[in-house]
């Protein structure tokens, strides 16, 4: 039993496994994206010193270019520029001009992104805002200053000023950069991202996911051996079994569940040592009215009969043999009383048999020891539980019983409806009759046919009235019966006493 539950149980063993899996995954792809992002924003934020930095790389060139004998070698500068150029435009896009100027503020050479580049000698200043005009005069003459100066504005854009210095640390120009729209171009993100973030958290991820897996099946394994001891005690109680209890000392939520299952199981288990000594009980209260309307008046009657016979003897007179005749006719009665109460007791007769087959049987037999007319009429074909057959059959038997005993009737016709909605079974007698008011919980059975019905929520109605027969309806609606645990015989039985 212990091998299936823990069978049983394996794929949700391993469905934790994989769930401590992708949960640890996913949690490093977060981290990992938001690591993505935070990089993205320090690109952004750091822009001004990225594009500064890129400006700067291999200024030590232009020292030959502008200090030559013949003046500054403007074609030198121009391919110089280009590939300061290319080298930003790698990492940023933006529309404007940058340029080579002399110590005056002239251009030497330039290069347009966006926008028509400057022609040599013409003043820089002439594309620029009056601020970052006055900023570049300010810096040029600052003939021995080497500090890079950057301007950023919202309305103008920005301005990045990069001294040109010759071999005696004098400013011989400067690279000048007025742009506007600067950002970052998205394939050096993508690039980023693919380069150094991805193969690593390829590897990352891999690691991540397998020891999640591990630890999943390590840390699943007590809450699977939890719910393994829980679903065999379950097993046992499905069978009827509720002395197998849950034993699960710990105080987290599954424990506090399994113990109140365990006492779900006890109550369960009173509920039907309850049921099964009221069933013992209402079966002997049952026989013994049985026995004592039957056979206990047939054996006095005998007793009277032997009596008078003896009597008769002693006194030499005639009819002795007359009331040992009677004797003899009570007491074939009394063995087929008899032989009906141990049919009685053989609830197997419904096994395999279909209901009104079995409700035809019995009333063919007891027409036949009791020489009254019986007939069956069934509408229907919907199927009933077999605990509702075996109330209306043990209904059925209490009923002819009756009939036998104190109705005088010659013929009984019973109408037996099953139908989805109901099911209806009606006793029609055409004997003397009574007062029904006067009859229920009398002795006479009409009570204990009532509470027969009471677990299926039925009822039992009579009806009668001196000299027209005597009639008797059960009626069941449709559905399972209760399972609340109340046991409404018990509250009939309280009410009629109270009554």
């Amino acid at each position: 039993m212990q091998k299936n539950v823990s069978k049983a149980f394996r794929p949700l063993h391993w469905r934790l496994a994989r769930s401590y899996m992708f949960i640890s995954m996913a949690a490093w792809l977060v981290m990992e994206l938001l690591l993505l992002i935070v990089l993205i924003w320090g690109l952004y934020f750091f822009h001004t010193f990225l594009l500064t930095s890129a400006l700067e790389s291999n200024t030590d060139v232009t020292t030959s270019l502008l200090a030559s004998d013949h003046g500054p070698d403007q074609a030198g500068l121009a391919l110089w520029l280009q590939q300061q150029q290319r080298t930003v435009a790698r990492v940023f896009s933006y529309t404007g001009i940058l340029a080579v100027v002399d110590g005056q503020g002239r251009v030497l050479t330039s290069t347009g992104v966006g926008t028509q580049r400057l022609s040599s000698g013409t003043p820089f200043s002439r594309v620029l805002s009056n601020q970052d005009a006055q900023l570049l005069r300010t810096t040029l003459n600052r003939r021995m200053s080497s500090e890079v100066v950057a301007h950023e504005d919202a309305a103008t854009g920005i301005l990045i000023l990069i001294p040109l210095k010759g071999q005696d640390m004098r400013l011989n120009g400067m690279l000048v950069l007025h742009a506007t729209n600067l950002m970052i171009r998205a394939p050096l993100i993508t690039g980023i991202a693919l380069t150094i973030l991805l193969p690593a958290s390829i590897v990352i991820v891999l690691c991540v996911g397998a020891a999640g897996a591990i630890f999943g099946a390590v840390t699943s394994r007590p809450l699977i051996r939890r719910l393994g001891n829980l679903a065999q005690a379950t097993d046992h109680w499905s069978h009827g079994d509720f002395s197998a209890l849950v034993n699960d000392p710990q105080e987290d939520e599954i424990g506090q569940l399994m113990r109140g299952l365990n006492r779900m199981a006890e109550q369960l288990q009173q509920l039907v040592q309850v049921r099964q000594e009221q069933a013992a009980l209402d079966e002997r209260g049952r026989m013994a009215r049985d026995l004592h309307d039957s056979i206990k008046q047939q054996a006095f009657a005998i007793f009277m009969q032997i009596s008078g016979a003896k009597a008769l003897l002693l006194q030499g007179k005639e009819g002795v043999s007359g009331r040992l005749e009677q004797a003899e006719s009570l007491l074939g009665q009394m063995q087929d009383d008899l032989t009906a109460l141990i049919h009685a007791l053989r609830p197997t007769i419904l096994a395999g048999r279909t209901f009104p087959h079995v409700l035809r049987e019995q009333i063919e037999q007891w027409s036949q020891q009791t020489s009254i007319e019986a007939t069956l009429q069934v509408d229907g074909i919907h199927a009933v539980p077999m605990a509702l057959e075996d109330a209306l059959y043990r209904l059925t038997q209490e009923a002819l019983s009756n009939v036998a005993r104190h109705s005088h009737a010659s013929s009984v016709h019973l109408q037996l409806l099953l139908h989805q909605d109901a099911t209806t079974l009606k006793i029609t007698d055409n004997g003397r009759g009574c007062h029904v008011s006067s009859k229920i919980g009398k002795g006479i059975g009409l009570l204990s046919m009532s509470e027969r019905l009471l677990p299926f929520s039925g009822v039992v109605r009579y009806q009668s009235r001196p000299g027209q027969g005597f009639v008797i309806t059960a009626t069941v609606p449709g559905g399972d019966p209760p399972r609340d645990g109340t046991d409404k015989t018990m509250l009939a039985r309280e009410r009629n006493i109270q009554a």
